[in-house]
């Protein structure tokens, strides 16, 4: 209570000094230049298909003027967290049930279909939710074990226990240089006393410690990154958030660190603070949601290459602090990041959350497309390039688990 009334104080200063630098969007914004779409998808599995349900009508007509739906908003059985996973030709959305992944959604880029199977979860969120990277899927158990399947076009399988996290620790995963790679976090008592770190383990059962002797680690995130992959990760406190980042890569088949750079320090942190990555070639985004200054705004860092430090940051203003803020980031085949944030629809506290999308620019800038209508305040989300100038986007809000597909900009 004492973080929000914080930041309301914060954001009603930053007003008088100059208003917030994003204005915010009413929730039930609307979409426009919309294709008509069936009554119902189709797929050739013989999966049952579940009719598309779209969110209810949205009381004005402000909306995503460059935006297209190519599918409509879909109802699964199962809410997230999700994961999108694109080794099998089409994306299949994930979610986890114990430690175990199961689909809940199949969606076709062509034809545009989405088929959803019959649940095999129990309906309920189950937190933290899995990561995928190439064909494979990590779930961690409440234990803190990671397991890792294989996906194939009709479910998961081969699950194998490949490292121990902390309980509770969210997962990162990418593929570099054909090598698949997962990342947690992990409790290590010191002669200072308990710490939490950041590890990465290697297909071949390589692990390493990503965070420094002595430095703290709440979250990690990887993305493939030139010949290699990058790895980011937050050390994130009450009085300030440093966000780190070093390269990785396989030599001679072996998972080694490139040199560790503070790449900006953020404020003050919340409980749930997680950081991400975007990245396509010798460039990589790092995006965090965290206080700064006398406000709470989504930072990026732009790094080319090795991570330097003190990285160039740019700021997109939350009109009001938020905790948990989920946030996720796809690179699309034009090598445009797209990215889907979860963000309050105005400065009061209380004030109904939103599913904003948008893009980065080469800049570094987050450039917003929109609102997307939702039932309710959203809690999750995950993003995924189509590879066709487009992304899928999986969420759950009030009503439940939903996957839709789009397409932003010229």
């Amino acid at each position: 209570m004492l973080a929000a009334m914080k930041w309301v104080i914060a954001i009603a200063v930053a007003g008088v000094a100059g208003g917030c630098k994003d204005p915010p969007t009413p929730v039930d914004a609307a979409v426009v230049a919309t294709p008509p779409i069936p009554a119902k998808t189709s797929s050739p599995a013989p999966t049952p298909t579940r009719e598309a349900v779209e969110p209810p009508p949205p009381a004005s007509d402000a909306g995503i003027a460059s935006c297209t739906f190519l599918v409509r908003a879909t109802k699964v059985a199962q809410p997230g967290p999700f994961t999108i996973a694109t080794s099998t030709g089409s994306f299949e959305v994930v979610a986890q049930g114990s430690g175990e992944p199961f689909v809940v959604a199949t969606l076709n880029v062509a034809p545009a279909a989405v088929t959803v199977p019959p649940s095999s979860g129990d309906g309920k969120r189950q937190l933290p939710g899995c990561v995928a990277a190439g064909a494979s899927v990590f779930c961690v158990t409440s234990s803190g074990d990671v397991h890792r399947s294989r996906l194939t076009p009709a479910k998961p399988e081969g699950d194998t226990v490949v490292a121990h996290a902390r309980s509770g620790s969210t997962l990162a995963a990418a593929v570099a240089s054909a090598h698949t790679i997962v990342g947690y976090t992990r409790d290590r008592t010191t002669s200072e006393g308990p710490i939490t770190e950041a590890y990465v383990e290697g297909d071949d059962g390589t692990e390493l410690r990503v965070s420094e002797d002595g430095v703290g680690a709440t979250s990690v995130a990887l993305a493939p990154h030139g010949d290699g992959a990058i790895a980011a990760y937050v050390d994130a406190r009450r009085g300030m958030s440093p966000v780190h980042a070093r390269t990785l890569t396989m030599a001679g088949g072996k998972l080694t660190l490139g040199k560790d750079a503070v790449v900006f320090v953020g404020g003050s942190a919340e409980v749930f603070t997680r950081v991400t990555l975007g990245a396509h070639g010798p460039t990589a985004y790092v995006l965090l949601p965290v206080a700064h200054d006398i406000a709470f705004g989504l930072g990026i860092a732009k790094i080319d290459g090795e991570a330097p430090t003190d990285a160039p940051v740019s700021w997109s203003d939350y009109p009001n602090g938020l905790d948990p803020a989920p946030i996720a980031a796809t690179v699309g085949d034009a090598r445009t990041t797209f990215v889907a944030r979860v963000r309050p629809s105005a400065p009061k506290y209380g004030s109904p959350r939103v599913l904003e999308i948008g893009e980065v620019d080469a800049a570094g800038a987050f450039k917003a497309f929109g609102v997307v209508p939702t039932v309710g305040s959203p809690v999750d989300v995950a993003i995924a390039s189509d590879n066709a100038g487009g992304f899928v986007l999986a969420y759950t809000d009030a009503a439940g688990g939903w996957v839709l597909r789009l397409k932003c900009g010229a």
